[in-house]
């Protein structure tokens, strides 16, 4: 693969047979991720395979809205999360204690020990639904499978990868019996067993074509278009206003006494938002004076 930024997920199938696919690469879109803040390189890739699954995630559930993935810890690592809505827009964060000695390599069970996974599909319209995930295996991809399982009732596997520069996942997925051909009930091992064969390099390094081709090249699959995905925060200054004016008349009145102004910035983007005493007078009203 050349230097060009890939940023994208694809759909396949199989030919006559009842299992599906996706396929997603990323670069510079998580490179805008992890950019924000200075992170150990353990970090980056574990915000990595979360930011490659919430893409998988989301090409799979069809909302208009935001779907999102949150860890909380008690160790060193006390919240990750990820966020894509309906346009492919990614963004994400971790957040650590710095004081703490950070390990080369994390263990999602070991750092969430006795947690689990939040995983909130919020539409744009009609109900908020959240669902948990038990911490089960070591890795983000088997909670995951565990996910899939127990809110499609579909077997999955899942592989990711990430190496602070890309990340990159795989999905399958065997849906309901009747739509296999008639001869072939051995298409779901097959495949998984073939796909647990791909190398970190490979899921990383390959286009998903010649990935697919690599793995599966006495196969029919059937590609799908490409979705392009990109880094996006959902940030703005009108509801970073909103969010100021919900803590109500009082509490804005005294941070203007205290600081004359009130800065808000996101913690995902970065982006810095200052509000001076006469905009946020005007927004509250009279009995918002400060004098």
């Amino acid at each position: 693969m050349n230097n060009v930024p890939v940023n994208e997920i694809q759909r396949f199938s199989f030919d006559n047979t009842n299992v599906r696919g996706e396929r997603v690469l990323l670069s510079s879109a998580y490179q805008e991720i992890i950019k924000r803040q200075q992170y150990p390189l353990s970090i980056e890739k574990l915000l990595g395979e979360f930011v490659a699954a919430i893409a998988l995630l989301r090409d799979i559930v069809k909302i208009d809205g935001i779907l999102s993935i949150q860890a909380k810890g008690n160790g060193f690592l006390s919240a990750l999360m990820t966020e894509c809505d309906e346009n492919q827009n990614l963004r994400g964060i971790a957040q650590w204690d710095q004081a703490q000695p950070v390990p080369e390599t994390i263990s999602l069970k070991e750092i969430l020990a006795g947690g689990h996974l939040v995983i909130t599909i919020s539409p744009r319209n009609g109900q908020r639904y959240q669902g948990i995930v038990e911490i089960v295996g070591d890795s983000l991809a088997e909670c995951l499978e565990q996910y899939f399982y127990q809110s499609e009732q579909l077997p999955s596997r899942v592989w990711l990868a990430s190496d602070g520069s890309q990340c990159g996942g795989l999905f399958l997925q065997r849906l309901p019996a009747e739509q296999a051909k008639e001869g072939d009930e051995d298409a779901w091992s097959r495949f998984t067993q073939l796909a647990a064969t791909v190398k970190e390099e490979e899921l990383l390094g390959l286009e998903t074509e010649e990935l697919l081709h690599r793995l599966y090249h006495e196969e029919e699959v059937r590609l799908y278009d490409i979705k392009p995905m990109q880094f996006g925060c959902s940030c703005s200054r009108q509801r970073t206003l909103d969010a100021i004016l919900s803590l109500g008349t009082e509490e804005v009145r005294q941070l203007l006494i205290e600081q004359g102004s009130i800065q808000a910035d996101c913690q995902f983007c970065a982006e810095k938002y200052e509000f001076k005493e006469e905009e946020l007078l005007g927004k509250l009203g009279d009995q918002a004076q400060t004098h």
